[in-house]
């Protein structure tokens, strides 16, 4: 089990590898990996690898990209609120942000779409 306090990994002795123990006993270090990361250290750097295994990367990249989306859609939010609490904002022309040749292909494909808003929306 790894926890982070005040900002640091805290992990047992028993999770720390040196690179030759890693190297020699790389299967033993991958079984172990499954039940806890382990930390592999080298004489000078100090640990400088972690192996993991695969469902806790898995749940860790997962949750990483939950934390990112989230944070975006807060930043998001708070410019459209400070957008929204400015009065001398003005808007820009959806024609304008896209450019004039798209925005009238867009309207173009629209006229032709074969699936009215309504039927589509119902």
């Amino acid at each position: 089990m790894v926890a982070v306090i005040d900002n640091k990994l805290v992990f047992g002795r028993e999770q720390v590898l040196t690179s030759t123990q890693a190297s020699k006993n790389f299967g033993e270090a991958r079984r172990r990996a499954r039940r806890e990361p382990q930390f592999v250290s080298d004489r000078n750097d100090g640990i400088d690898t972690v192996i993991v295994g695969f469902d806790e990367f898995e749940a860790m990249a997962v949750e990483l990209e939950q934390l990112r989306e989230e944070r975006l859609h807060a930043i998001a939010a708070a410019r459209l609120a400070q957008g929204d609490a400015d009065s001398n904002r003005k808007g820009i022309p959806f024609s304008d942000t896209v450019g004039r040749e798209r925005f009238e292909a867009m309207l173009e494909a629209e006229a032709t779409d074969p699936i009215s808003d309504e039927e589509l929306f119902e």
